[in-house]
């Protein structure tokens, strides 16, 4: 497992991403910053704004000998998510990592982000529209039935609706 490639969830501390992404691009290492489009009113006019959608969130495909060695480096300041009860970090399976980003990128504008642990329902796949083949579950959000995709530990987004003809529940 030290020398395979997986995906983990960073905290990063005290506001700097920017330094951990550099770092990241530096080495070549693979990484996902969650992000939406969101409208705001300026001077200009209505402009479309990218921010992130989790505050200091980060997902990077690496090796544990590379998460190692950046909480060894002295400018970077991470916490990486570990396995309930212990100190190892906690390997995402790419396939939930997969559907999480084609989710992220695809709903950018109607994301919002959900409790995990008040997640109630079946597991569902989309079996039409931009979803398609994706894999989540349905729970009402501010009153609404919408399709939600969890990475499980660190976040949970909520789409917008999706019809029921568009879902079957899987086992």
């Amino acid at each position: 497992m030290m020398s395979e490639l997986h995906w983990f969830a960073f905290r990063v501390l005290y506001n700097r991403s920017a330094g951990v992404i550099k770092r990241l691009q530096e080495d070549g290492v693979r990484y996902f910053v969650p992000m939406r489009s969101v409208e705001k009113i300026t001077d200009k006019g209505l402009e479309y704004i990218e921010e992130p959608v989790f505050t200091s969130l980060l997902f990077v495909q690496c090796t544990v000998a590379y998460i190692n060695i950046l909480r060894r480096t002295p400018d970077i300041s991470i916490l990486v998510y570990s396995r309930p009860g212990t100190t190892e970090p906690a390997i995402i399976a790419d396939r939930e990592m997969e559907i999480f980003m084609y989710v992220i990128t695809t709903g950018s504008q109607r994301l919002d982000v959900v409790d995990e642990k008040l997640l109630k329902g079946d597991k569902v796949r989309v079996t039409d529209g931009i979803f398609k083949g994706m894999e989540g579950f349905i729970t009402r959000v501010h009153g609404t039935k919408r399709f939600v995709v969890v990475v499980e530990g660190v976040a949970a987004v909520a789409t917008t609706y999706i019809p029921r003809s568009f879902i079957e529940k899987i086992t």
